[in-house]
């Protein structure tokens, strides 16, 4: 059984998910941070790049939208013919008005990704207006995909595409007939609302704390669901008795205490921001993020094991494939990732650990493709990017150090202020007042404040120091007279 947990007091809106008490997914969601991805917007083409085959669309958002020319929908009709993409250049020009779709939010310096290949989803279906295609979920039998596959092409127009999702499955022609109708008029809806609009302008906005708790309410084996917040209890008790009765069962959670910290869950959100996670076997994972990868490595640490070598490494390394799954979708870690496992020798292992990972891996809704072993031992992989990780969310670069977990050290810091004073030489000033760190006017002063008197008489000035208190190694030059 399941247990989900929802913050929805507050602007920043938060839920977990436990299964069999140990937490399997953390969600957060702030005003200012909230995902794209979903959303249509009108936009207007800015620039056409040829040897990116991409176009640059204002979508209104601080960075232009990314859209490649494979998805466009001519370029997708192209593909389900056989045929060669048709450039960027017939497909879009400068200035020209543009009904698009984020598929990807903005990451770093990349602004969000775009399609104009439009998805509505539906229970039973994802509805594209112009995709040209049908499609139906692996998940059902091969021969009702046959069956959906030959009707869904009756229904549709030659532009048309449609994706029946697993759900559509046994649900009946005339369900499915009657959700293909309401999706074509909301986007009969939205191409009126773009006519009236001034590009840049969002038509459609998906608000991402409710589309994921529904998803997993829909996909989700069941269980009780505890919400601090009346509104948002009604919301979703509304949503469940109109669809999963019986399924789950709703709790108004009116304590004094956070809701987190009832049910003991408030540290969780802390530790999955930590590089460091242990094992139960007393190895560790050191998991470090950049904005093109995340590397992972794998190390021993206090496991030494009782059996052979190979066996112990073999043990930690599939300890540290499943968690690594886990934190995944916990981090909500997405790119791509390389882990560093602990060398093996034998291929068999390397297989037994790939499979504890795969397996793992089916909890995660999320896309990932492992791309195996490389000649060094490292496992690539990349999972799919949907939304920014909890590491975004909830961080911002130290402005210290910039994100490197480093900083200038007191002996750069007094080596770089020497430097600065020397400027001074040969000008008029009698004086300049140097306020700084203890340690880096230790430094800048030398043993018993030789190399402090030497300056002084090099550069024939006063120096005067001044120790104050910063959060790191610095200094500041003040009065100069």
């Amino acid at each position: 059984m399941e247990e989900i947990i929802v913050h929805g007091k507050g602007r920043e809106k938060r839920w977990v998910l436990r299964k069999d008490q140990k937490v399997a997914g953390l969600f957060t969601y702030q005003p200012q941070e909230e995902t794209l991805t979903g959303n249509i917007y009108f936009g207007k083409v800015v620039k056409v790049q040829k040897g990116l085959g991409a176009a640059f669309v204002d979508i209104g958002q601080n960075k232009n939208g990314y859209l490649h020319e494979k998805d466009f929908p001519q370029n997708v009709a192209a593909y389900h013919r056989g045929d060669a993409a048709i450039p960027i250049s017939k497909c879009v020009h400068e200035g020209q008005k543009i009904l698009v779709q984020v598929t990807k939010d903005a990451a770093g310096t990349k602004g969000p990704k775009l399609s104009a290949v439009i998805e509505l989803k539906g229970e039973h279906l994802v509805y594209m207006p112009e995709g040209h295609y049908i499609a139906v979920s692996k998940k059902i039998d091969e021969a009702e995909r046959r069956d959906l596959k030959r009707t869904g092409k009756e229904w549709k127009t030659e532009a048309e595409g449609a994706v029946f999702r697993t759900k559509a499955s046994g649900a009946g022609s005339e369900t499915l007939i009657e959700e293909l109708d309401t999706l074509r008029s909301r986007y009969q809806a939205l191409e009126g609302l773009s006519r009236r609009s001034k590009a840049p302008a969002l038509l459609f906005r998906e608000d991402a704390f409710y589309k994921d708790l529904f998803e997993q309410l829909k996909t989700g084996e069941g269980g009780s669901i505890a919400v601090d917040d009346f509104e948002c209890y009604e919301h979703l008790k509304g949503w469940i008795e109109a669809h999963y009765s019986g399924k789950w069962v709703m709790e108004l959670y009116q304590g004094r205490e956070n809701i987190f910290q009832h049910f003991g869950v408030s540290s969780v959100w802390k530790n999955a921001l930590k590089k460091v996670v242990w094992l139960d076997n007393g190895a560790f994972l050191l998991i470090e993020s950049t904005e093109a990868l995340t590397v992972v490595d794998v190390n021993s640490g206090k496991f030494t094991g009782k059996d052979d070598l190979a066996q112990t490494v073999l043990k930690t390394n599939k300890l540290a494939a499943v968690e690594m799954a886990k934190q995944l979708t916990l981090r909500n870690i997405s790119g791509i990732i390389l882990i560093d496992f602990i060398d093996m020798k034998k291929e068999t292992h390397r297989e037994e650990v790939l499979r504890a990972f795969s397996e793992a891996l089916q909890e995660d809704s999320q896309r990932t493709t492992v791309l195996g072993f490389t000649s060094l031992g490292v496992l690539e992989l990349t999972r799919k990017r949907a939304r920014p990780s909890l590491n975004e969310y909830l961080t911002v670069p130290c402005p210290v150090c910039s994100g490197t977990g480093r900083i200038v050290s007191p002996e750069s810091k007094a080596f770089q202020l020497e430097r600065e004073l020397w400027e001074y030489q040969g000008t008029d000033t009698a004086e300049i007042v140097i306020e700084g760190t203890k340690d880096v006017l230790d430094v800048f002063a030398g043993s018993e404040r030789h190399h402090l008197k030497r300056l002084e008489e090099a550069l024939k000035m006063k120096l005067d120091l001044h120790v104050i208190n910063h959060s790191h190694p610095h200094y500041q030059i003040g009065k100069i007279v």
